[in-house]
Formats: C-alpha cells, structure tokens, sequence
C-alpha cells in the first residue's frame, strides 16, 4: 500500500497528457440481468507503472463483488508484481488503483490492462453512459499525466437471450465452444454473454455448459 502512495504521489512534476497516453472502455451492449467483462485499455506512448481513475456508472449497473472484493482482474500486460486495488467512494465511484511493488512497467503500448466484471441489475435501462475521471498515471521515473476525462456509452439488448451464443454474434457453433473454454481457463473475455452461456440454466457458467453445448452442435438438440 506505501508503495502505491510513493509511486502516485512523490513524482516531480504533473502534465496533461497528448492524446497518444489514454486509459478508456470501448462501447458496450448489456442485457438486463447479464454479468460481463469489460476491458479497461491503456494506449501509451511513455512506459507507464501506476494509475489512479473513478469508475462512475449509471443506475442498474454495478461492478461484481466476491467476499466483499470488486472483481477487476489483470491482464498479461502487468508485470508479475503488479497490484490493483478499489474503493467506492463517498460520491457512488469506485476508485482503481493499479501500482507495481518493484516500479516495472505495463507491457506494449496498446490493449487490455484490467478486466472489469459488470453486472446489470433486471430493471436496468439504457442507453446510459459510464464515465472514467481523476484519470492519473504515473511513469517509471515518476513523472505523474493528469489524462482527460472519458466515457463510453452502454447500450441494451432487449431481446430473448440466445441459448449457447456465449460471443453474442448471434449464432450457435464451435466458436461459442472455444470461447466458453477460454472463459472458464482464463476468465479474461472482454464479451461474455453469461446469459447465453449458461445453457444448463442453473445460475452459473461451468464446464457442465460446455458438454451440453457440444452435445448440442453434435446431436442438433438441447438435452
């Protein structure tokens, strides 16, 4: 936690960052009800260590909690020491603080940096928009961007769910398979349509939806 505060704190100057350095969320559709993964992407020109950003979200939608922890999960751009850390603030933000103990720097210059679990509450409505704001990132030698603030816009599906469709592209095949499999390994899709993919209707997403989604593509009926 002290590191955290030294590496966001005890830098030498702050600037505003071009607009090559940017920490966003793309676009999203959600289904009222639906629990998915949204990417929290990171374009940077400079090696970067740390952040600070306040998640805002509308009405009806909240970030997954288990054993009272958010469930944001770090992508392969973290370096091994890599932390993050939240806090929902007095004024409904969910404030993300990513840092690394030995000061090592995120990898590449563009992609997912954090995974955010959303969940949407059955009365939710949209269109509505998620802000990010407070926007700080602090770089290897200290020197801290101020960034803009940014939004993405959240959109509905209003439809019936498509049973077995886990990558919500509107079809049932082996691709849906393959990207259950990847879910349950690695937990890191950006897309994931757990409504459709729990096709055993049990409440949950597990390897039990898998074998009775390829019983499915095999035999051509639900069981």
């Amino acid at each position: 936690m002290k590191k955290a505060i030294i590496v966001l704190a005890a830098v030498v100057a702050v600037f505003n960052a071009t607009a090559v350095n940017r920490l966003y969320l793309e676009d999203f559709t959600i289904s009222p009800g639906e629990t998915m993964q949204v990417a929290l992407i990171l374009e940077n020109e400079e090696l970067f260590t740390a952040f600070q950003t306040d998640l805002i979200l509308p009405e009806g939608l909240s970030v997954v909690q288990e054993d009272d922890e958010f469930l944001l999960d770090l992508t392969s751009r973290n370096a091994s020491d890599q932390a993050i850390i939240s806090k929902l603030r007095d004024d409904g933000a969910l404030r993300m603080v990513s840092f690394s103990i030995g000061v090592k720097p995120y990898k590449g210059n563009s992609g997912a940096l954090v995974i955010v679990n959303l969940s949407a509450a059955e009365d939710f409505t949209a269109p509505a928009t998620v802000v990010l704001k407070n926007t700080r990132i602090a770089t290897t030698e200290g020197v801290e961007f101020l960034l803009e603030g940014d939004s993405c816009e959240v959109t509905m599906i209003c439809d019936q769910p498509v049973k077995g469709d886990a990558d919500g592209d509107g079809s049932v095949n082996i691709a849906d398979v393959t990207y259950m499999i990847d879910y349950l390994l690695a937990g890191c899709q950006t897309s994931f349509h757990s409504q459709n993919a729990d096709v055993n209707a049990d409440g949950k997403v597990d390897i039990a939806d898998v074998t009775t989604l390829i019983d499915y593509l095999l035999s051509g009926s639900w069981i």
